[in-house]
Parts: C-alpha cells; structure tokens; sequence
C-alpha cells in the first residue's frame, strides 16, 4: 500500500473539507470534484445537507469523477472518468457514467 496520490485541479468541498476522507493507496485525477454538501430535494427551502465522503483503500476516481452525494467509495473500486457518483460504490467494483453504475468486478473480463 503506498501513499495517497491527488492530481491537479481537484476541488476538495470548502465548506466541510474535514468530512472528507481519503485512505492510503488513494489516486484521484485531474478535475475531480469531491462535495459533502448537497441541496435537499425533500426541503422547500433548499438546504443544503452536509454528510461525510469515504474513499477507502486503493480506490481510483478517473478524470472529471465529481462526488456530489455522501458516499463511500469501496477499496480498491475503480470509478471510471468523468463519471457522477450518486451513491456508494462497493469494493472492488467498477463503475461508471451519468449517474455512475456497476460495469463489472475488477478481475472479470
């Protein structure tokens, strides 16, 4: 397990950047953008909502990924570029597109 690895021109949320955590192995590339807040649809008035974003081990967020919800990112899962994670992607998995979603477990051809 190596050190944690952050491109260029990540945006890190600056309102709760502490409720963002990224463990060792990590690689996120250029233009990724990782948010903990976000609007509630539920609320008239639109709040904004602020909960933790978890990348676990060895995770890997692709060019342009953005984080616009309060997920975990699962060890060693690979989210492809450009991508919008909406919600928690399980280890070991990849995932991708608008909203991002299951492609295949990474070792499967």
């Amino acid at each position: 397990m190596g050190p944690c690895s952050v491109a260029r021109d990540v945006l890190l949320d600056s309102i709760h950047p502490e409720m963002i955590t990224i463990e060792e192995g990590v690689r996120i590339t250029p233009h990724c953008v990782i948010l903990t807040h976000f609007v509630d649809s539920a609320n008239k008035d639109l709040n904004f909502n602020y909960k933790p974003v978890v990348i676990k081990k060895n995770a890997f967020l692709g060019v342009g990924t953005i984080i616009c919800n309060s997920v975990t990112i699962g060890e060693g899962a690979i989210v492809g570029a450009g991508s919008i994670v909406t919600r928690d992607i399980p280890p070991f998995e990849v995932w991708a597109g608008n909203p991002a979603r299951f492609v295949k477990k990474r070792g499967d051809k």
